[in-house]
């Protein structure tokens, strides 16, 4: 539903194979756990930014094409190396979020063109400088005043400037929750927090090199790796 509601979809139908689920939020059964009555409350917040939703179960006798589905893809690419990647979640969605607020950068930044390029349709000089922003914009959309890249196969992700970013970096690297990991599955794990810039590797390279806890405990190994 909220990929739906960011797409901009006003009518949504929605089919699910839990009975369960499907009564509940059409309000057929009752929901007496107060655990699941925080979830209902927030899946009907989100109901209610749609003009038309409806859900409906899905019996089992007519989700057999899929189950066949699911089984031949596990079947095919049964040969391929298989990886999990699993990531701890500390809090329920249903509580409320912690908001943080955006960096200010103290000059302009990669993204300063293709923002004014995006709300106003105003290039930089030089003809070169010029195409490449036109080259670059359609990757990006502009949600007020947050800039995003486009991503076709999950969220977009928002853009941050290099004041910002290296906060991130060192947050994900060595903050709270870091484990000092190596440059990769930082960056990685950056992109999958929803943040993006140009240089995310080679920033996260750089910055965890000076690490001094890395460059003592590291594998010799990784720390060659760094490009």
């Amino acid at each position: 539903m909220c990929i739906a509601r960011e797409l901009g979809i006003k009518k949504l139908q929605a089919y699910v194979d839990s009975q369960l689920v499907a009564n509940q939020i059409n309000g057929t059964f009752d929901t007496n756990d107060k655990s699941m009555q925080s979830y209902l409350a927030l899946v009907h917040s989100l109901v209610d930014t749609f003009v038309d939703f409806r859900i409906s179960q899905i019996p089992r006798s007519q989700n057999k094409q899929v189950d066949v589905l699911s089984k031949l893809a596990a079947l095919t690419f049964n040969h391929l190396e298989k990886k999990i990647l699993v990531e701890q979640i500390f809090t329920k969605s249903t509580e409320p979020e912690a908001t943080v607020e955006s960096v200010e950068e103290e000059e302009a930044t990669w993204m300063t063109d293709i923002i004014e390029f995006l709300r106003t349709g105003s290039l930089p000089e030089g003809e070169k400088e010029a195409m490449k922003i036109r080259v670059k914009a359609p990757n990006y959309e502009l949600r007020g005043e947050i800039l995003y890249r486009k991503s076709y196969l999950g969220a977009s992700l928002r853009c941050v400037g290099p004041k910002e970013a290296a906060m991130i970096i060192d947050e994900v690297h060595k903050g709270s929750c870091g484990l000092h990991s190596g440059w990769r599955t930082v960056t990685e794990r950056i992109k999958r927090l929803g943040y993006y810039w140009p240089r995310m590797y080679a920033d996260t390279a750089e910055r965890i090199r000076v690490c001094q806890e890395c460059q003592l405990h590291a594998p010799s190994a990784e720390r060659l790796s760094i490009p």
